[in-house]
């Protein structure tokens, strides 16, 4: 591997502490970067930050979804399945987002925040 090589490479991968950070160029479809500038603002983090928070948090609730749906030590006991949980977990899935998102809006905007705080801690 030439210097340069090195350097590009060392250019995309640095230390900080223990922890080896890659760089990662992603295309946002139009609009989306100024959403996340805005969210990122209110919580008071870099727009890395926030794009890292959120990927943290989407992969371990997935991790822990599959977890659960495997019977993996630790998850709750089973309950008796109601008629909507015959169908796949995906399309099961799909409609526990759908009620929480439509929960979720029902909420005041006091509701909501105090509900963001609650899981962001």
């Amino acid at each position: 591997m030439t210097s340069v090589d090195q350097t590009a490479k060392d250019a995309t991968k640095t230390q900080q502490g223990r922890q080896e950070i890659e760089k990662f160029v992603v295309r946002l479809p139009h609009g989306m970067r100024s959403r996340i500038a805005e969210v990122s603002r209110q919580s008071h983090r870099s727009m890395n930050s926030e794009i890292i928070a959120r990927l943290e948090e989407s992969l371990a609730a997935t991790i822990e979804a599959h977890r659960i749906a495997e019977g993996s030590p630790g998850s709750p006991p089973e309950r008796p399945r109601a008629a909507s949980e015959s169908m796949p977990a995906s399309d099961r899935q799909r409609q526990q987002e759908a009620l929480l998102l439509h929960r979720f809006r029902r909420l005041t905007d006091q509701q909501r925040g105090a509900l963001l705080a609650l899981l962001s801690s």
